[in-house]
């Protein structure tokens, strides 16, 4: 069943789009909102584009989109209104008439949501100032630096921080879009949007949205750079900062600091992240005891994984596997 109480009128689902803005990025939460009238057994959702000016705009892949909602006045009745991402963001950020409209329409509506480098729109538009957000990984540091009264989460899927909300990198507007349908219209509705989009019900909103690897290539080349790439082959090993600022040749206090200063994270953040993408790739890929996963990454105890997973991931070990299992099942 659908959520026990049924609204007599649907709630509208507005999304902010303009152009170059990331096709997935629209596509993929507007898609479920409305494929959840479906499942809901009455229409619970209606959902629009709105534009500069309405008709056809054009997104990054070329593939265009039909916007059949202008901005420029308030719009009534707004429910929830999301702000798309893309390339085309930078462009966006020079509208004022968009950043001004924004700033008054969010008063209006019962949610605010950015789907990943749409936060910034809601950023320049003073929405998040003393709130805590997140955005694709790339633009994390440019939301800090541009936006310093945003307390920037770099992360997390999604965050929520009073009525706003904001997502990571491009796929994670659809589990921001699932959380926000779970809000309404109950967990078993969700539930059955998951399985038909393939989707993981619920990928926490803690979840890393990217992996040490990934970081790791991110780094400039040089000392921590290629230490980096051993810490990645050498998890079983103590790795503790005075061990690791030993293999480069230098104190602990500089090695920490310049770390973080060209990784983003400190050197314990890094190893612990480290281990348990290790972990949950492991976890997902064969049938390993969790004890001897634990033991061989270097976390020593399959308490202290069971820990980590529930700090970083929001789910155990076993719930993980149970998840995302694709090996060694009959």
């Amino acid at each position: 069943m659908a959520a026990t109480v049924r609204r007599r009128k649907p709630r509208q689902i507005v999304m902010l789009v303009y152009p170059s803005a990331h096709l997935l990025d629209i596509s993929g939460p507007m898609s479920l909102f409305a494929a959840a009238n479906d499942f809901a057994g009455y229409k619970a959702y209606e959902v629009a584009l709105a534009a500069a000016v309405t008709g056809p705009v054009e997104t990054s892949s070329g593939l265009q989109i039909m916007a059949t909602r202008r901005i420029g006045p308030v719009m009534a009745g707004v429910d929830t209104l999301l702000v798309a991402g893309g390339i085309g963001v930078d462009a966006a950020l020079g509208e004022r008439r968009l950043i001004n409209w924004l700033h008054r329409q969010a008063p209006r509506c019962r949610r605010v949501a950015s789907v990943c480098s749409g936060a910034l729109l809601l950023a320049e538009a003073g929405l998040l100032d003393g709130r805590r957000a997140v955005t694709h990984w790339v633009r994390c540091d440019q939301l800090a630096a541009d936006y310093p009264k945003i307390e920037v989460e770099r992360d997390p899927i999604f965050v929520r921080d009073g009525k706003f909300y904001s997502s990571a990198g491009v796929s994670a507007g659809m589990d921001l879009a699932l959380a926000l349908i779970e809000e309404d219209l109950g967990s078993s509705v969700a539930a059955a949007l998951a399985r038909e989009f393939v989707l993981y019900m619920r990928r926490s909103g803690g979840q890393a949205q990217f992996s040490p690897a990934l970081k790791a290539q991110s780094t400039q080349p040089g000392k921590i750079a290629g230490l980096q790439q051993w810490v990645l082959a050498n998890l079983h090993l103590p790795l503790s900062v005075e061990d690791l600022a030993a293999r480069i040749a230098m104190s602990p206090r500089h090695f920490a600091r310049r770390f973080t200063q060209e990784a983003g994270m400190t050197p314990a953040a890094f190893v612990t992240a480290a281990r348990v993408d290790a972990a949950r790739q492991a976890l997902a890929a064969g049938t390993e005891p969790i004890e001897t996963v634990a033991e061989r990454l270097g976390f020593g105890s399959a308490e202290r994984l069971r820990r980590s997973f529930q700090r970083h991931l929001a789910v155990t070990p076993s719930q993980f596997r149970n998840h995302f299992q694709t090996s060694g099942v009959a």
